[in-house]
Formats: structure tokens, sequence, C-alpha cells
């Protein structure tokens, strides 16, 4: 990392020409990369549901009950957490309609997700069933979206906003990461749901991206650090998903903000979850599955360039560094710790 740092003495002494000759030569340096590795980067998929307790925060509706419904037609056991228990029962038939075996076992427990202790609580209620005491995958999908600007949206209720999305999320996740690390689970799963929105942002979703900024955030921070007790960390970057939240929020909306958002085409709740399905078949870290998730997870989106030249020369040049240093140093160092069994 020092070295990387190091090149930044020398900024000022590339003229725009060299700048742009560096650049081609980074680019055609990455095309021979891909082109040579990509058969022994391939990953196989590892992702296998069946007979696996599946906890998932937010699955009375919308994109979690679709979840439910796909990971317990793969044979899953299923766990869905909301707050209103009218809608849990009603969900919980229909994940019932997806079983593959007598044996599985579907749960609902009505919840609080914003309340750490009950969301602890219920967790290990869950678990009683099981004859582990945690999860083996955790997907924490609740949330919603309250669109409106900034000197029109008081607040509190960016507040509420956080609380909904980002707390939510990291009460679902944080007992099911202490069971599994108590259980000494290995080959655990935890999947925080947040949104191409938290890659890029403009006007009318100042309430909705911080939040889901945190999340990508904590994803970051978890996908390193729990490589310490060998468990996985994806993070879900979905578009617009037609849940049962989304006429409200279309109602909410400035004209400005669909106006930039222009004509677009979301999904079903039940394709979204395929989605997320696929990419967890992949081991990706970030799953995004359109052209404009693909190109943000890539990028610096819709942010302004300082410089056009330097910041695509520094950009090519991260392309490259961090990789290697993200093996070397926080990955290599976690990993090194977790064989050393140095980990308190």
């Amino acid at each position: 990392m020092a070295a990387f740092l190091g090149l930044s003495e020398h900024y000022e002494r590339f003229s725009a020409s060299g700048i742009a000759q560096g650049s081609v030569a980074l680019l055609a340096v990455l095309i021979a990369a891909h082109l040579g590795l990509m058969p022994l980067l391939t990953r196989k998929p590892r992702f296998n549901p069946k007979d696996k307790h599946c906890y998932i925060g937010g699955g009375s509706e919308g994109l979690g009950l679709s979840l439910a419904c796909q990971l317990a037609e793969r044979g899953a056991h299923v766990t869905i957490i909301s707050r209103s228990q009218s809608k849990l029962d009603k969900a919980l038939e229909l994940v019932k309609a997806n079983r593959q075996y007598p044996a599985q076992i579907f749960q609902a427990y009505a919840c609080d997700l914003t309340d750490p202790s009950a969301a602890a609580s219920t967790l290990h209620t869950a678990c009683r069933a099981h004859t582990s005491s945690s999860p083996d995958y955790v997907f924490a999908c609740a949330g919603g979206c309250v669109p409106g600007f900034f000197t029109e949206t008081s607040a509190a209720k960016h507040w509420e906003c956080m609380e909904w999305n980002f707390r939510t999320c990291l009460n679902t996740v944080h007992e099911g990461v202490k069971a599994m690390k108590a259980d000494g689970k290995r080959g655990g799963r935890v999947v925080l749901t947040s949104s191409v929105l938290a890659l890029m942002s403009f006007a009318g979703y100042s309430t909705y991206s911080p939040s889901k900024y945190a999340i990508r955030g904590l994803a970051e921070a978890l996908r390193n650090e729990l490589q310490l007790y060998g468990i996985s960390v994806h993070l879900f970057l979905p578009a617009t998903i037609y849940s049962p939240g989304f006429e409200n929020e279309q109602r909410l909306k400035p004209e400005v903000t669909k106006k930039i958002e222009g004509p677009d085409e979301g999904k079903s709740p039940d394709a979204v979850a395929e989605e997320m399905l696929k990419g967890l078949e992949r081991n990706d870290f970030y799953i995004t599955y359109e052209p404009v998730g693909h190109m943000l997870r890539n990028s610096r989106a819709i942010t302004p360039r300082n410089n056009i030249l330097f910041d695509a020369f520094w950009s090519l040049a991260g392309t490259i560094v961090f990789p290697i240093w993200r093996v070397l140093s926080p990955d290599g160092e976690v990993r090194k710790a977790a064989r050393a069994k140095t980990v308190k």
C-alpha cells in the first residue's frame, strides 16, 4: 500500500500525453490479463441451500418472500421474519407450497428488527427447531423507500429511513454471525440486500441512499473480517423491484426524480430473487444483474471527475494495484490470523 501511495508523489510529473499513453498501455495489460487468467479464475458454483437453515429478515412479502419460496423449492429449511404476523401467516403458506420433502422445516416469527434485543432473541428461538444453534445462511432483505426532496423531508424522517434499512440489516445479521462464530460454522453465508443506489445517487433519494451506502460499507468490512471464521459475505445490489411498496414509492417520488430515472424497467420480486441466487451460485461478492448495475460497480458512477485524463489513469492503475494489495494485505493478513488462530 505504501508503494502505491508513493506514486502520488510523482503525480504532477506526468504530462497529459503521457497519461493518455499510460492509460492505453494499462488497458492493453488489463485485456491481456483478462483473456489469459479468466480460465484460471472462473469459480465453480458452491451455493447449495438444500438441507440448510436459511434465515430471512423481511420475508413476508416482496423480494424476501420470493427468495423464501425459491429456497424452499431448492430443499432449504426456511425461517421468515417480519413485523406483521398476519402477513407472515399468509406468506408461510406460500413457502410451504414449495415443500420438496416432509422433513423440511418452515417457520415464521413476528419481530421488530430495529430492536437489537428482539432480533437476537428471535434468531435463537428460530434455531431451536434445528440441530444447530445458528442458521447456515442469513439474508437481510427488510427495508423500504420514502423518496422526496431533502429540504421537504424532515430530519426525523431521514433517520427513520436509516432505521428501516440499515438498522434492520445490521440487527438481522449481527446475532446470526455471532452464533455462527460460536458454533464454528465454517461455510456459513451472509447476504446483505442493498441497492444500485448504494453505488450512485441523485435528487429525491437523500432519505434512501445513505442507508444503502451504509449497508454497502458494512458488507465490505464483513467480507474481509468474516474470513477469520470461514463465513462468506455477499452484497446484493438490485435495481427497481415491482414490490408491494413500489406504487407508494412512485406516488411520493418527485417528478424530477422520475425524469432522471427515465423509463426504468424493473423486475418482479420472483425474477430479482432468481438473480440473487444466480449471483450466489457464481460466488459473487457484489451481485448485479443488469447493465446499469454492472457499470456502476466498475466505475465512479455519476460523480464529477476532477480531470478526465488523470482520473482515467488512476482508475486503471487502481484496477491493477488494489486487487493485488487486497490479496496481500487485507485478505492476506486476515487469513494469516485465522490460520494462526490468534483471533480473540
